[in-house]
């Protein structure tokens, strides 16, 4: 079932903003705070078999199957969660010392995730971020591995401290997300850091929010 209550670290006014909307806050992947996060670079492609050639350079199907990884990486949706509020260094980088830490109740969150449009079922996924060293990367050849699931929960030892687990989407339906790059009513360039997705809470879930005190 996972973690019964999980925490999100936000600066002041954005914990204002989600308690005031009731919104869940999420991130693309591409724009996450670790510039290696949900990259392919996690996975080493180079060590193409002549099996898997089919006609084709080693090269060809090493970055068509990168590629794969890419595309996986611009359709994800994140939503960074903690399972635990008292971290200094969580509250320095994220928070500046000066922000909020939201409890959230997981049972009402996941309630909330998985809802039916009509005949569509709309889920949200959770998993565990497994800290590693990146630089030993699995062979995507020779290794039996969920490659998918290590893209998306991977990251190096040096957050382990963060103790996250995450929600992801994948390529959100605009019903279920707010504004999404392609809702943006301003006809400006879009700038990616600010860009956020937010499903609300408040709708269905009955005071998914909690308050810790340290």
């Amino acid at each position: 079932m996972g973690e019964a209550k999980l925490y999100k670290y936000l600066d002041f006014n954005g914990g204002v903003m989600m308690l005031h909307y009731g919104n869940l806050q999420f991130t693309n992947a591409t724009q996450l705070n670790d510039p290696f996060d949900c990259h392919p670079s996690l996975i080493d492609f180079s060590n193409v078999p002549k099996e898997a050639c089919g006609g084709w350079t080693p090269k060809i199907i090493e970055e068509l199957r990168r590629d794969s990884f890419r595309r996986t990486r611009e359709k994800a949706w994140i939503c960074s969660l903690s399972k635990i509020y008292d971290s200094i260094l969580m509250w320095s980088y994220y928070s500046k010392h000066k922000g909020i830490c939201i409890g959230l109740d997981m049972e009402k969150v996941r309630k909330y995730l998985s809802r039916m449009y009509g005949n569509v079922m709309i889920g949200c996924s959770e998993v565990e971020v497994q800290y590693k060293d990146i630089v030993e990367k699995p062979d995507y050849f020779r290794d039996a591995k969920d490659f998918f699931h290590y893209q998306i929960s991977t990251k190096a030892k040096a957050w382990e401290h963060e103790q996250e687990v995450r929600l992801f989407i994948l390529e959100p339906w605009p019903a279920y997300m707010k504004l999404l790059p392609w809702q943006n009513d301003d006809k400006g360039p879009i700038d990616w850091k600010e860009v956020r997705a937010f499903p609300k809470l408040e709708e269905s879930v009955s005071n998914p929010f909690i308050w810790e005190s340290t």
